[in-house]
């Protein structure tokens, strides 16, 4: 039995790993969050997920009695943890949780999943020594794949030379990938350190992107050529992107921002990368201001289009500055006023049609076939298409104004 402090989509998508390898779960947490599950108001969604809880819901147990985690010997903390508008992290849930489990955590193994600032770990309050660092590296939109099929686990340890549990080493080799044992910090910074490569990928590719457009010159044909250097890879984020948005990444960038404050380290490339990210974040808002662009329609209000979350999305950017007064479709439409995701927004949805005919400016933000196919042409009160991933074909234009990253 494998038990869960938090309910949220970093244990669900875990949990459903766990399930799928016929284990039985428990997943406690506060009775706000486990009514507000059972009753089809959570957040949580991600592609796959619900198909796995469904079919293994005879072995998943979700609770608010933290003494249903007697059952279990190890114990996952993996409530996401909430950032702020800074982007800095709030680990108050978390430690309320650890504080819960304490009570019977004499022969548990503890895991430490969820997003925690460095020497966290170390500093855990357990009755043993069997506490352990987890660096998950879950994508929203591909969250299950990535929680089933890792391409490798990390683990981090009081020591090199510490030995982990039996139990926990039993589990992780049911993965069948390769295990990386380092210790508690080396750990919690790798989960950073991820994540700054991450950033540090976009950024180049965009500042890359935009420098070719000088020259018109084709970006895609040059990073199909650097994606084949071997010291590079061809899986980069070699695509140019609207920033950052979801709130994990940028809050490790913030959280690294912060050691080097601390240890007084002048290189300041977590700030140049955050930096970098609210500089393309507003590429859109720029071409609107520069242009007048009036009658706004936004296709697709989330960050990406197989979530639910809109945190730090550059649609805010653009809903702001008009102040509401824009046109939104999104297909997810009915579980985002379902979930409360869009409840301190003031904005109507409307169908694709009635966009196509009421507004003057499209922006298509989500990457789906039925933004790409759409004639735009046959539309005369199109004037500007805002495309800053490139998905729509030029013959489909026709004389509208077209902008994208590349231009």
């Amino acid at each position: 039995m494998i038990g869960f402090l938090g309910l949220s989509h970093l244990s669900l998508c875990y949990a459903a790993s766990i399930l799928k390898l016929n284990k039985k779960v428990i997943i406690f947490d506060i009775t706000k969050e486990i009514s507000n599950y059972n009753m089809g108001f959570s957040k949580i969604f991600e592609p796959g997920l619900d198909q796995i809880i469904q079919k293994k819901k005879n072995n998943l147990k979700i609770t608010s009695d933290y003494k249903d985690l007697k059952k279990t010997k190890i114990i996952f903390l993996a409530k996401d943890v909430k950032t702020d508008k800074n982007n800095d992290t709030i680990l108050k849930e978390s430690i309320k949780l650890l504080n819960l489990a304490y009570k019977i955590s004499k022969n548990k193994t503890l895991v430490v999943m969820n997003q925690v600032p460095v020497n966290f770990t170390r500093n855990v309050k357990w009755q043993n020594d069997k506490v352990y660092h987890f660096v998950e590296t879950l994508v929203f939109g591909k969250a299950i794949k990535r929680a089933t099929k890792p391409e490798r686990l990390i683990i981090g340890k009081s020591s090199p030379l510490k030995k982990i549990d039996k139990n926990l080493k039993n589990l992780l080799l049911l993965y069948k990938c390769p295990i990386i044992e380092m210790t508690y910090e080396e750990s919690e910074l790798t989960k950073g350190y991820i994540n700054t490569y991450l950033a540090s990928q976009l950024a180049t590719s965009n500042f890359l992107s935009e420098l070719c457009s000088r020259y018109s010159a084709r970006w895609s044909v040059i990073f199909s050529a650097i994606g084949l250097d071997k010291r590079i890879g061809n899986k980069g984020y070699y695509t140019p992107g609207l920033g950052i948005s979801g709130g994990n990444i940028e809050r490790d960038l913030r959280t690294l921002a912060k050691l080097g404050k601390k240890f007084k380290i002048k290189n300041l490339l977590p700030e140049f990368l955050l930096g970098s990210s609210d500089y393309y974040k507003n590429f859109i808002l720029r071409i609107i201001k520069q242009n007048n662009m009036k009658k706004i329609c936004l296709l697709g209000l989330t960050y990406k289009e197989k979530t639910l979350s809109i945190k730090n999305a550059p649609q805010l950017n653009v809903i702001k500055y008009l102040k509401n007064k824009v046109m939104v479709h999104d297909f997810k439409v009915d579980k985002l006023i379902k979930q409360k995701t869009i409840k301190n927004l003031k904005l109507k949805f409307n169908t694709i049609e009635k966009c196509l005919k009421n507004c003057e400016t499209l922006i298509i933000f989500h990457n789906l076939k039925t933004y790409k196919n759409i004639k735009f042409f046959k539309h005369p009160n199109i004037k500007n298409i805002i495309d800053p991933f490139s998905l729509v074909k030029d013959t489909k234009i026709g004389k509208i104004r077209y902008f994208n990253l590349n231009n």
